[in-house]
């Protein structure tokens, strides 16, 4: 009796000392893991994401009829978060070295100047976001880009149908009724759709099929039934015979790296092409005039921008009355809607006179770059994709914004695809 008391109390006290030693090891694992939380180390490409999640997002919203609820200046201060973050990477996590900081100070001064003279927010963070991108995988930045976009497209949608926010609906014949579900006008949305689709095909470019080209189509004509925006539904259309160049080209065949070696040239020849012929257009002219009826008044829009503002070298401020909001849809509405409308649709004339001859001449000059770039490199996608949104360009003002392209960030982000064998050998 007594040995079984004595075998009772010495497994008592191992248990005690069992549950001691894991007291202290638990002890030693909290204060480890403690100090890891601590000692969590942010790299440069989780700074990027951060800035670039904010300012989509703020900057989606803006865009939206979400914002007449909110408070705009509120989202405008959210998105200017983004550019502290932005220049704390480039200046003290990313090795540049001190001639190139002299070069990215002086672009994002101007930046900023051309920001406070055409009052455009683009203009102050674009540079920053180009030069940001340093070492971050454009392939996780397209992939990002998707899921925000479908996210919050969705959303709004969802939220408009269910009458949280409007859903602007502009009547006007011979067009069917056109929906802009949650966004500030119905091209806002085509126009998501397009890039979406740029996005897709750069992520699935090796491997794109009929079946996927199947379902752009499809995307393509209920979006072209939602808003009845045809020049977005025609540019989408065209993504589909270039990608398929650009794949041809990509694994060799002669004929389509023929074809596509001359793409680089897309930028400058459109942009070339709808300022001389907006600067040129006149009225009386039978074939300007049904270039101007197909491209929705754009060359005479475009004319009577050109004729009414001077060039200037670091931009000026343009009033425009859009169709765009809930005010928009009242002017859109009117019976004299049509004479008090005014926007600059074209992303080339935009630059010309609203952005100035200097950011104009930049972005020419860097879009062509990547595409010279991508057809160097003999992997032709963002050649393809550079020569599908140039001809968007021509009619449409969304150029140089994230939350539509974001391919500008293209630059000095990490390619995806580099050479033919490096590819099969992936």
């Amino acid at each position: 009796m007594w040995e079984q008391q004595s075998r009772g109390l010495g497994d008592v006290y191992k248990r005690q000392v069992i549950f001691c030693y894991a007291e202290k090891g638990n002890e030693k694992l909290l204060k480890r893991n403690t100090k890891d939380t601590y000692n969590f180390k942010i790299n440069g490409s989780q700074i990027f994401f951060i800035a670039f999640v904010i300012f989509f997002v703020s900057s989606f919203i803006q865009d939206t009829t979400l914002a007449e609820a909110l408070n705009g200046r509120f989202l405008r201060l959210c998105s200017y978060i983004s550019l502290p973050l932005l220049l704390f990477k480039i200046y003290f996590m990313d090795r540049w070295s001190k001639k190139e900081l002299f070069v990215i100070s002086i672009l994002i001064l101007l930046g900023m100047i051309t920001w406070r003279m055409a009052h455009e927010l683009q203009l102050l963070i674009i540079v920053p976001f180009v030069v940001g991108a340093k070492n971050v995988n454009f392939k996780d930045i397209i992939t990002w880009y998707v899921y925000l976009n479908v996210i919050l497209l969705l959303t709004m949608a969802i939220f408009s149908l269910l009458g949280i926010i409007p859903n602007l609906i502009y009547r006007a014949a011979p067009r069917p009724p056109r929906y802009s579900l949650g966004l500030i006008y119905t091209s806002s949305l085509a126009t998501h759709y397009f890039y979406l689709v740029l996005a897709y095909c750069y992520l699935r470019f090796s491997k794109l099929r009929w079946t996927d080209y199947l379902l752009i189509i499809i995307g393509d004509v209920i979006f072209m039934m939602i808003t009845n925006t045809k020049l977005d539904f025609i540019a989408t259309l065209i993504v589909i015979p270039v990608m398929f160049i650009a794949q041809r080209a990509f694994r060799g065949h002669k004929l389509s790296e023929i074809l596509a070696s001359f793409w680089w040239m897309a930028v400058p020849i459109t942009s070339s092409i709808i300022i001389f012929a907006s600067y040129f257009y006149d009225g009386s002219n039978h074939i300007m005039k049904a270039v101007d009826d197909l491209t929705s008044g754009r060359l005479g829009l475009g004319h009577r921008a050109l004729t009414n503002y001077d060039i200037n070298i670091l931009g000026q401020t343009i009033v425009e009355h859009t169709y765009g909001g809930s005010k928009g849809l009242k002017l859109a509405n009117q019976l004299n809607g049509v004479s008090h409308y005014f926007f600059i649709d074209s992303s080339y004339i935009r630059m010309f006179l609203l952005w100035g001859l200097l950011a104009f001449i930049l972005i020419i000059v860097y879009m062509t770059y990547i595409a010279m770039r991508s057809i160097f490199r003999r992997t032709f996608v963002l050649a393809a994709i550079i020569l599908i949104a140039s001809l968007n360009f021509m009619f449409e003002p969304d150029i140089i914004k994230i939350i539509y392209d974001p391919f500008l960030l293209a630059l000095f982000a990490t390619p995806c695809f580099y050479k033919i064998q490096e590819e099969k050998d992936k």
